[in-house]
């Protein structure tokens, strides 16, 4: 008897007690922060509701992503960390499909802010893909989100203060994930050292064995159960997720026993199917969009090289100071990737742009063509020379330092920005004078033409 006990024993899964890191995220975000920002999106409904929970579905995946961390060690190879990361990855395209997909209908339109806030921040929890310094990119999310939040509380809180609430309850929430991140992950995801192989975790491991930290149901009913009576898998095959995997893996051999489906059973022919959660327990669920690798699964190294006449400066990050010199009038300067970092660029160049560059900060000579800003927000460039143009778009936050030589001869043209201001070099060495750039525009109708003026700023 004591052999057979032994022997049952060591066929089950062992139980994996819940991590601190576990109980802390289902405390505090998800029983928390979550809860309230939830309640908040119900009070306004409407697609609102919606995108609140998806974002719910989203914390769910994340808190069965840190019981996994907690239970393995770290992996060792890029595949079997992408097919880890797939769940959050789906639920974070979910997210920002809603968001694109609802704003362009009639009613998404008149929440276009807040689909925007939830939009935005939703890229905060991809900081399980950040290292070493996750809780500076929740951050930094969060930056994103608070101003359309802002723009949400500008617009209602003389009308309507519950929208006010809910702006705050969102980032309010991205708040909480931060402090999280910065006391349990504080260099990345922590992983359990003397864990268990996490590719072996997956498939070995049921649905079952993680029931000591059940995260909260996802909103919809769930998908038909599997029916093994149809069809019996051998001995030896993985139960779970990883057989879920390695059937995809199969490639054109997954679709060798999918079988027709009678017209009978397809719900564009049969309205009535629809009103049903299923449309029959036969029925097999659709498969997941395949996952798209995460840009922010692998840090790109930095690199600043001239190309011919190309400078080519890329991936910089919180760099103090990159110095390009030795530069011709010929040459063209073009920064990508960078994020708070300060380039320097001496001589006069022929042109100069930066795309998907945040919190960077450009000191420059001068530029014979123009200088561009593309997809960069919270930017810094000081002229210290003469550029005829400065042109920036689809970018946010901004300040530009103009020199006493560009002043009268510079032109500035933006569109699909905001909150961009230009510095005027005042009297005194080193005093400058802020002027903000219009965002507003009216449109009249005079004698059957559209007739389009600035609303200017005050001050």
């Amino acid at each position: 008897m004591p052999s057979q006990s032994s022997n049952n024993n060591a066929s089950a899964p062992p139980e994996v007690a819940e991590s601190p890191a576990q109980k802390a995220y289902q405390s505090d975000i998800i029983d928390g922060a979550l809860q309230d920002y939830v309640t908040k999106s119900k009070e306004i409904g409407g697609p609102v509701a919606e995108h609140a929970s998806l974002i719910a579905s989203l914390c769910t995946s994340q808190l069965a992503h840190v019981a996994t961390a907690s239970s393995c060690t770290k992996p060792k190879s890029q595949e079997v960390t992408i097919k880890l990361l797939s769940p959050i990855q789906d639920a974070l395209k979910e997210v920002t499909d809603f968001k694109d997909k609802a704003s362009r209908g009639k009613e998404g339109r008149q929440w276009a802010n807040h689909l925007s806030t939830v939009g935005e921040g939703a890229s905060a929890w991809g900081w399980v893909a950040v290292e070493p310094t996750p809780a500076p990119f929740v951050g930094e999310m969060k930056d994103s989100a608070q101003f359309w939040a802002n723009r949400v509380i500008k617009e209602f809180k003389e009308t309507d203060k519950k929208h006010v609430v809910w702006a705050n309850s969102f980032i309010a929430l991205i708040d909480s994930l931060q402090k999280y991140v910065k006391q349990y992950h504080t260099t990345g995801l922590t992983w359990n050292p003397k864990g268990q192989d996490p590719s072996t975790f997956q498939s070995s491991n049921t649905a079952d064995s993680n029931a000591g930290a059940p995260p909260p149901p996802p909103p919809g009913p769930p998908p038909p159960p599997f029916d093994s009576s149809k069809e019996s898998a051998p001995a030896s095959a993985p139960a779970g997720p990883g057989a879920f995997l390695s059937q995809i893996n199969q490639g054109a051999g997954v679709t060798s026993k999918l079988k027709k489906v009678d017209p009978s059973q397809q719900t564009h022919k049969n309205p009535e199917l629809r009103a049903g959660s299923v449309v029959s327990e036969k029925a097999a669920p659709a498969p997941p969009t395949k996952p798209k690798p995460s840009t922010l699964t692998q840090k790109r190294p930095a690199e600043t090289r001239l190309d011919g006449t190309k400078w080519i400066v890329e991936y910089h990050e919180n760099a103090k100071h990159v110095l390009i010199e030795d530069t011709e009038i010929n040459h063209t300067v073009h920064l990508f990737g960078c994020k708070n970092s300060v380039i320097e660029i001496k001589g006069k160049v022929n042109a100069i742009s930066a795309v998907n560059c945040s919190k960077t900060s450009i000191l420059l000579g001068s530029v014979v063509s123009g200088l561009s800003i593309t997809s960069s927000p919270s930017f810094t460039i000081q002229i210290l020379g003469q550029v005829p143009t400065i042109q920036i778009d689809n970018t946010d936050s901004g300040q530009v330092y103009l020199s006493k030589e560009c002043v009268d001869t510079v032109e500035i043209i933006t569109s699909k920005t905001s909150a961009i201001n230009i510095s005027l070099p005042g009297v005194e060495e080193g005093d400058y004078e802020e002027k903000p750039i219009p965002e507003q525009m009216k449109s009249v109708i005079q004698g059957g033409k559209v007739v389009t003026t600035i609303v200017e700023h005050s001050g």
